[in-house]
């Protein structure tokens, strides 16, 4: 679990403050009875998901890195799995958090110490549990860390990780969080296989490797004629003799045009092959770090906008992480014509071969005979194209289809649990029976999280709460981190229950921020939980606030956020 956070830039009152230390169950972060804002509750939290592997304290709190406010500090953390002592440091600027050290006690780095965040995750999905096919780290924690700034608070689709997620990803992460993700994967990855095979098929006939039938007409068209095709070569095969001739001509004309169709079938290899080694150029060239040292640059420009150049960098790397699956994909399809050119290559060249040992006939009746069968073999090649397109496509379909009822079924048995566990811990909270949220999935594309006939927002509010708790009771889900806006709106007395189920999760941790006066036991349950109090006038969360306006050049106040 984690033990204690602590940071030089942390200060209380002109001082810095101790270690903030933590405890299994509920972990409570007050503010002021006014719901005081701009005064780091949600900043702490943030900072605990950066704790927990995250990045968005970088991203989305761009005012505490501003050299006036803050600016580049680290973050002190430890852990403590079976008894034992684990100790880190963080640097959290936004120009370099990439990297957790290994310290000893006094957060001193040891040697080797130096971890990726990769890594990092690594070790923390180790000693928390997840080890099931398909979790990750993050995966498996972000959904349930819902802060003001990050984008895990939408109240009717808690599985999103960020606004434009679709539910499909937010179900299978579900799926994931519950180990049940290998019947899954398997089928995930037939569909994966059948829509590479299928696109790969398409690229081919669009670059002129596989020949193309337009439409269903087309193909009963191609299927009339190859008709008529076949009687006039069993016609031409009764009709002449069977005495062989001379051959040379036809021999010459058929083997030019098959030396020039290999001939251009190479060129298109030859030129794919020379996009592929541009990709994997450009895939080693992109491993190359885009963080730069900008100190000699300002020795020579010192006017620079070194800010202007550090957000061009990141867009380069926002850029990077979007191309990245666009050039797997298109790797793949380079691979699959590639193959698809050499295939057809080595066709040609044993068709070569066998015309250049054919006996001798009839010079006039084979070249009849050899305009029909081309004819009649370009024909048969584009409707097999065309069957084998359609069958591709179907295959692709049902595999789809199957992943799709394998989630879904998956997701029965989720629910099963979780739809139970969130109505148990609804009737703790009131004295009147009253609707417990519930989830629904109705596809491997669509879930709803409601309850029944009460769309308010303190019960929306109040079923994203028990939904986490329900998952922390059903899964290896280690923690929680919830803001005070979840609890906003949600009756005095029903807030009182919450923070006695919040307290019963022990061993394992949640955080909270808490500023509003409820009943007398619910403020006594805060205060026992307490683990940092924050207020105005110094005792912010870095000791200052920054929101507020300039004075006079003698009486300028920068306070918090």
């Amino acid at each position: 679990m984690l033990a204690e956070i602590s940071c030089d830039k942390f200060m209380e009152n002109g001082k810095v403050r101790d270690p903030i230390e933590f405890h299994e169950g509920l972990n409570t972060v007050i503010g002021s009875e006014s719901g005081t804002n701009s005064i780091g509750k949600s900043t702490f939290l943030m900072i605990l998901d950066f704790v927990f592997g995250g990045e968005d304290y970088v991203s989305k709190s761009k005012e505490v890195f501003k050299s006036a406010n803050v600016g580049p500090h680290t973050i002190k953390f430890k852990f403590i799995f079976d008894g034992k002592p684990y100790y880190f440091t963080r640097l959290a600027d936004p120009l370099n958090y990439k990297t957790v050290i290994k310290c000893n006690e006094k957060y001193e780095p040891l040697d080797g110490g130096e971890m990726t965040i990769q890594q990092y995750h690594e070790f923390l999905a180790e000693h928390y549990g997840f080890t099931e096919k398909g979790q990750t780290w993050r995966g498996c924690v972000t959904r349930s860390t819902r802060v003001d700034r990050r984008e895990t608070l939408d109240l009717d689709k808690p599985l999103k990780s960020y606004k434009a997620e679709p539910d499909r990803d937010g179900i299978v992460a579900l799926i994931k969080l519950y180990g049940q993700f290998e019947a899954v994967s398997d089928q995930l990855q037939i569909k994966k296989d059948a829509e590479s095979e299928e696109t790969a098929f398409k690229d081919a006939q669009k670059h002129e490797f596989v020949p193309n039938v337009k439409n269903a007409t087309e193909f009963k068209k191609n299927e009339e004629q190859i008709e008529t095709l076949e009687a006039e070569i069993n016609d031409l095969a009764d009709q002449s003799s069977k005495g062989l001739l001379e051959l040379t001509s036809m021999q010459a004309e058929q083997l030019t045009e098959i030396k020039n169709k290999i001939a251009g079938f190479k060129r298109q290899r030859s030129r794919l092959q020379g996009q592929l080694a541009a990709i994997d150029r450009s895939k080693a060239e992109d491993k190359k770090s885009f963080q730069k040292d900008y100190r000699e640059l300002l020795e020579f420009f010192p006017e620079i906008n070194v800010q202007k150049l550090e957000q061009i960098e990141q867009f380069h790397r926002r850029i990077t992480q979007i191309l990245n699956g666009e050039i797997r994909e298109k790797k793949d399809s380079l691979d699959a014509m590639i193959a698809l050119a050499s295939s057809r290559i080595k066709e040609l060249e044993e068709e070569q071969l066998r015309i250049s040992q054919l006996p001798n006939v009839e010079k006039a009746t084979l070249e009849k005979y050899a305009e029909l069968q081309k004819e009649l073999l370009e024909l048969q090649t584009a409707n097999g194209a065309y069957k084998k397109k359609d069958e591709l496509h179907k295959k692709t379909e049902s595999a789809k289809e199957t992943v799709d009822d394998v989630i879904v079924k998956e997701m029965g048995y989720i629910e099963s649990k979780l739809n139970p566990l969130m109505d148990q811990m609804n009737d703790t909270l009131y004295d009147v029976e009253i609707k417990p949220p519930l989830f629904r999935t109705y596809s491997a594309d669509k879930y709803e999280f409601y309850t029944e006939d009460d769309n308010g927002s303190g019960m929306r509010r109040k079923g994203v709460i028990l939904l986490d708790l329900a998952l922390m009771k059903s899964t290896k889900l280690p923690f929680v981190i919830h803001d005070s806006v979840l609890l906003h709106d949600i009756e005095n007395e029903a807030i009182e229950k919450i923070l006695e189920l919040y307290e019963s999760q022990k061993p394992k941790q949640v955080f909270i921020a808490y500023d509003k006066t409820s009943t007398p036991l619910a403020d006594q349950i805060a205060k026992d939980t307490q683990v940092l109090h924050l207020s105005r006038g110094g005792n912010e969360l870095f000791g200052k606030a920054w929101n507020r306006k300039k004075k006079d050049s003698n009486d300028a106040e920068q306070q918090e956020q």
